[in-house]
């Protein structure tokens, strides 16, 4: 019962923080949209997106070495530990001050010119500088509130991280309103990652002096060993910018950054729900760890089996009903539906989204077990390909032939993360493809009567559209909830809730 609870605080942490994430994005677009213009919010898209690669510098550090040393301090290795961690520290403080000494060359640089921005050159620079620090200082903060993890207060962690999300959303939703300059914009993110980073050491001093950061046991040799495995979370983390920031550079080249606009505002819509689902396969991720460090396979398994079960139900009825409701939501939101909303390419995002949403569950568990070479291999070369194949797709078909690649991409990922969660599992328990098989022709359904919707209530109101995606939502629950035989993993949950507190 320990697990499940523990599991509990780390939800109610990612809830948290989602929640904080998605307000930040339903309020802050359309006010920076409104004061800076679709162009302006496109430029800030192509400037946060090109510095993003710098988040790479940490090498895969932060998530290994924060698993790492759970693991370790679970088993008792408490002199091991304390070595890794100084030189963990080290090696960070390292390269971020490097970074950010190597990272002045920006402002001998025609910043503008390469990505065509509508800026002065020394605003650009000034911001591209700025955002890069931001970054860099996230490395060190994601790697101190990761050290509850430990003491098996993840959750607490989790906290800080919700505190800085919500602190940088508020004193930039503020310098938006004012229209301040860009350089300004970025100065605020760099302040509120200071601020976050002091909380968090203060925090840790107070509430888990046993495993404070300190420099003092660095061992120059233990470098390489955490080099060598923490590399292939450091390709993982340029994955996150193949995937989500390259595009954006390759769309503001050939289309513009009012392309780029709609291209984020969509993007936004469906990262919606991919966070609303990632609250529950990322809440898992610390008891995964301590499961894996315990050996506790049957544990493992049946963790595996219901959360499956109860993913698989969510990812269909969430990007179903967002997809028919998509009209309304820009239309509320961004009262730019007739500039931004198209049923075809809509459609494909939610078919990208439910993949990733299906892909990041069972990444999760070789994520979470530091088991993840290969998958770091598959993902890093599969996404540069499609960078490389979206610059012809962009150019051939716009916006929609980048999501038919970006797609594809996910796809081939899905199928290899398969595969090795049976090689995870494999002489422990034998995994099935039942329920994945009913997930794919649920989605395939769903998505093409939301298409066939889409097209023939156009000229619905927004009341008429509303009702249309509640009742889609409602009906696809129904059949998402016998189809995954959610009721038995929820009558488990709700038997252990009540022996706890019998």
């Amino acid at each position: 019962m320990a697990v499940f609870g523990r599991i509990l605080k780390n939800l109610g942490a990612m809830v948290a923080g989602r929640g904080v994430t998605i307000v930040q994005q339903l309020v802050l677009t359309p006010v920076f949209v409104r004061r800076y213009g679709a162009a302006g919010f496109g430029e800030w898209g192509v400037l946060s997106g090109a510095v993003a690669a710098l988040g790479m510098l940490n090498f895969g550090v932060q998530t290994y070495m924060n698993q790492d040393l759970a693991v370790r301090w679970g088993r008792g290795e408490i002199a091991g530990y304390r070595v890794r961690s100084a030189t963990a520290l080290r090696l960070l403080l390292g390269v971020v001050g490097v970074a950010m000494l190597l990272g002045l060359v920006v402002f001998l640089l025609p910043v503008d010119q390469w990505l065509k921005l509508d800026l002065t050159r020394r605003a650009a620079q000034l911001t591209a500088y700025l955002l890069a620090c931001q970054v860099l200082l996230n490395i060190l903060n994601g790697y101190l509130a990761g050290i509850f993890m430990g003491v098996a207060k993840a959750h607490r962690g989790a906290y800080w991280n919700n505190f800085q999300a919500l602190l940088t959303s508020l004193c930039l939703l503020a310098a938006v309103a004012l229209k301040m300059p860009f350089p300004v914009l970025a100065g605020v993110q760099v302040c509120t990652m200071l601020t976050a980073i002091g909380c968090v050491l203060v925090d840790l001093k107070r509430t888990a002096p046993e495993v404070f950061p300190t420099l003092a046991a660095w061992d120059s040799a233990a470098v390489k060993d955490i080099l060598k495995p923490s590399g292939y979370f450091g390709l993982l983390t340029m994955c996150t910018f193949l995937a989500y920031q390259a595009p954006l550079v390759v769309l503001q080249r050939v289309l513009g950054p009012v392309a780029v606009a709609g291209f984020i505002v969509m993007r936004l819509v469906f990262s919606m729900c991919r966070q609303v689902l990632a609250i529950f396969t990322q809440s898992m991720g610390a008891e995964i760890t301590n499961l894996f460090g315990r050996g506790d396979w049957p544990g493992l398994s049946r963790l595996y089996d219901y959360s499956e079960r109860f993913i698989f139900f969510l990812i269909p009825v969430v990007n179903t009903a967002v997809l028919v409701g998509s009209p309304v939501v820009l239309s509320l939101w961004m009262h730019k539906r007739a500039e931004l909303f198209s049923p075809y390419p809509y459609m494909l995002a939610a078919a990208i989204s439910m993949v990733i949403s299906l892909k990041e569950h069972k990444y999760q568990f070789q994520f979470s077990t530091n088991t993840h070479e290969s998958l770091a291999r598959v993902m890093f070369f599969s996404y540069l390909a499609m960078v490389v194949v979206a610059v012809g797709a962009v150019q051939a078909a716009g916006v929609v032939g980048f999501l038919w690649v970006w797609l594809a991409t996910e796809c081939v990922q899905m199928v290899r993360i398969m595969r090795l969660n049976v090689t995870l599992f494999q002489v422990h328990a034998r995994l099935e493809f039942l329920y994945l098989q009913r997930l794919v022709g649920l989605c395939a359904a769903a998505l093409l009567v939301a298409l066939v919707l889409l097209r023939r209530t156009a000229g619905l109101g927004l009341g008429g559209q509303a009702l249309v995606a509640t009742a889609v939502g409602v009906v696809t629950s129904g059949v998402s909830w016998r189809v995954f035989r959610v009721g038995e993993v929820a009558r488990q949950m709700g038997a252990r809730l009540r022996g706890r507190f019998a």
